[in-house]
């Protein structure tokens, strides 16, 4: 029942979730119906997780965080407690107490909580790979609606963004960002080094601006390489279509606003140079490609899986070896973000888990 709350929670706390459930996301309609069919997601939890968010959709709530979630424990304590005093003595059948907590707890969640969790969650999760404690990383807030984040010392750094995207920052790289993703457009700065893994949102370009280029994409993973003394800037697609023009071109701004990719349009094991001295652009071909390591998965014990996504991301995970020893995984992992690996990974092991700055922490149980 726990791995049932902890998906409902789950879906309540993701943006693209939310962002569907009420209808503005058409487009993830075979995304959710592809995760229902080929994996033990309960289909039940999903649908009510979608019924609660349309539910609230509406104002936003006033209230504190904590007076939220004080009112939230107020009403889940309760229905457990009526749960304890109308359960019969005897019990054959083990009817989940989920549904009557839901009911309970959508009291509550009807006064805000769903749009209170959408709107803090890019607040919060924008800086909650990060760690404001982390003495390798150097958090600052340009504004009340910007971000700065650079990785000094570390060989890698994992950035969530607000959408849900993956930044991977390479030593002595920045990335600048909103708190929220408004408008039509997702409008990244870096310099330095980065690999992305892009949330598709069609309706709503990804944009990166690194040194005179723009690289534009609507769900993809793709490195650039901008590093403020150098003469070029080098992109390079892994998987998808990427869109690449310079800033000062005069028809950068229909290149910019139009939801087609348009310009110099890269496929995968392609690259763009830019150079800046003269603003020429070439595309070659890349045989090989040095973006980002893949994620096919054949009877990979756990322990290799981990240490595989610990080394592309630039983050530490901790499970219990012993507990976990059996455990191995058959899957291709694409281009999704760091967080929907996990939460894939930790379905299909019946997991958990838990992010503290670049700590990720596994609950799992024995596999037989």
């Amino acid at each position: 029942m726990q791995q049932r709350e902890k998906l409902y929670e789950q879906f309540l706390e993701n943006p693209r979730f939310v962002q569907w459930a009420i209808g503005q996301a058409p487009e993830d309609d075979s995304y959710w119906e592809s995760l229902v069919k080929n994996y033990p997601i309960d289909q039940e939890v999903l649908e009510q997780a979608r019924l609660t968010i349309l539910a609230i959709q509406g104002r936003p709530e006033t209230s504190s965080k904590q007076d939220i979630k004080d009112r939230v424990q107020q009403v889940l304590n309760k229905a457990k407690h009526q749960e304890a005093l109308t359960r019969p003595k005897i019990i054959q059948v083990h009817y989940p107490v989920f549904y009557r907590w839901v009911a309970a707890a959508s009291i509550v969640l009807l006064l805000g909580l769903c749009w209170f969790t959408y709107t803090q969650y890019t607040k919060q999760y924008s800086t909650y790979l990060v760690g404001k404690t982390n003495p390798q990383s150097d958090l600052s807030v340009q504004s009340d609606q910007l971000i700065s984040i650079a990785n000094t010392d570390r060989p890698a750094m994992h950035v969530l963004l607000p959408d849900g995207s993956s930044v991977v920052l390479r030593k002595n790289s920045r990335v600048r960002y909103a708190r929220v993703f408004v408008g039509v457009k997702r409008e990244v700065y870096m310099s330095g080094e980065a690999f992305f893994e892009v949330t598709k949102e069609p309706r709503k370009p990804f944009f990166v601006y690194a040194n005179g280029l723009v690289t534009k994409v609507l769900g993809t993973s793709f490195t650039v390489k901008a590093h403020q003394k150098a003469e070029q800037v080098i992109v390079t697609v892994r998987t998808g279509k990427v869109a690449v023009f310079a800033q000062a071109d005069p028809k950068a701004n229909v290149l910019q606003n139009n939801l087609d990719l348009t310009g110099m349009v890269l496929m995968p094991n392609q690259q763009a140079t830019y150079e800046r001295t003269d603003a020429r652009l070439t595309r070659t071909a890349v045989r090989t490609p040095n973006v980002h390591p893949s994620f096919d998965f054949k009877a990979t014990p756990i322990a290799t899986v981990f240490s595989s996504l610990e080394k592309a991301y630039g983050v530490s995970i901790d499970f219990d070896r012993e507990v976990m020893a059996n455990c191995s995984l058959s899957a291709t992992l694409g281009d999704e973000p760091l967080q929907k690996k996990l939460l894939w990974i930790c379905t299909i092991l019946e997991a958990t888990y838990q992010v503290n700055g670049q700590q990720i922490t596994i609950n799992g149980k024995p596999c037989q």
